[in-house]
């Protein structure tokens, strides 16, 4: 078993990058706030049902939380995260929106700089700069103007740092089920208050919503239990298989393709966040 444990995380990116194929053809015939807000809604039904029957004492000391300001402000980078990560799947390929979300390490760094006070050396700010030449090139200089995907993806990486740092302190003090919990059910509240008006409900699309939300829990489970007892450059280094995983989807079954430049942008990405993250680790 322990043996299967150090390939988790490997697990994780095939069901996140499975899980960019569903939305990619779910955005065919489906908004992008139908596909967000039900992905929340049915995984905090999941997870509810979960933490019902695997609760230690009473089921509301178990929920219970007194971070729930971080809760909130995590989901609100959580619920940005999705919207425009998902929405740029509209314009990127899976290859192309899977690297680029690896930018979420140097915008972790950036924050940390200026929440945490913590100190950025010359050698990470030139692998920054190197990094995001590498996204440029993932654009295509002549597209760079005029590529909202881009833009999308980049904010939604943004949002995603946010996020880690929310979560990086709140597992400080909670068990994943309850920060995962949080996050599902304050997501859906955010998400309903603001788009209400555009949410619509089609039964014939309420199985799409299930697998969706059944493969991003799974891809966050697994995620989760690869950092228990594996070292993080590890966990880094089969984290990038999820590119792998993806652009193989995205070649088979949609029929993608990759340039010269993609390509280089993805190496230089990849070569850039790993060094980042092992530097910092």
């Amino acid at each position: 078993m322990k043996k299967l444990k150090d390939y988790y995380q490997i697990f994780s990116c095939f069901f996140f990058s499975l899980l960019g194929y569903q939305i990619k053809l779910e955005l065919l015939t489906n908004s992008i706030e139908n596909i967000v807000f039900y992905r929340s809604f049915f995984g905090t039904f999941l997870l509810l049902i979960f933490f019902f029957f695997n609760i230690k004492e009473s089921f509301t000391k178990d929920i219970n939380s007194n971070k729930i300001f971080i809760h909130i402000l995590r989901s609100i980078f959580g619920v940005l995260a999705m919207y425009f990560g998902y929405n740029s799947l509209n314009y990127l390929t899976l290859s192309q929106a899977s690297t680029i979300s690896f930018t979420k390490v140097f915008f972790s760094s950036i924050l940390a700089f200026i929440a945490f006070k913590e100190k950025i050396s010359y050698l990470v700010f030139f692998l920054l700069l190197i990094g995001f030449i590498g996204v440029i090139l993932i654009s295509e200089p002549q597209n760079f103007n005029n590529n909202l995907g881009l833009y999308m993806a980049l904010f939604s990486a943004l949002c995603v740092s946010g996020g880690i740092i929310s979560i990086s302190y709140l597992s400080k003090h909670e068990n994943t089920k309850k920060i995962l919990l949080y996050h599902s059910f304050i997501s859906t509240v955010i998400f309903f208050s603001i788009f209400n008006e555009t949410i619509t409900f089609n039964f014939s699309n309420i199985q799409d919503y299930f697998m969706i939300t059944i493969t991003a829990v799974i891809g966050q489970y697994f995620n989760t239990e690869s950092y228990k007892d594996n070292p993080t450059n590890k966990v880094m280094i089969l984290s990038y298989s999820r590119i792998i995983f993806s652009t193989a989807l995205g070649f088979f079954l949609l029929n993608e393709s990759l340039s010269i430049l993609n390509i280089l942008g993805i190496v230089i990405i990849i070569f850039t966040s790993f060094m980042i993250t092992k530097r910092k680790n």
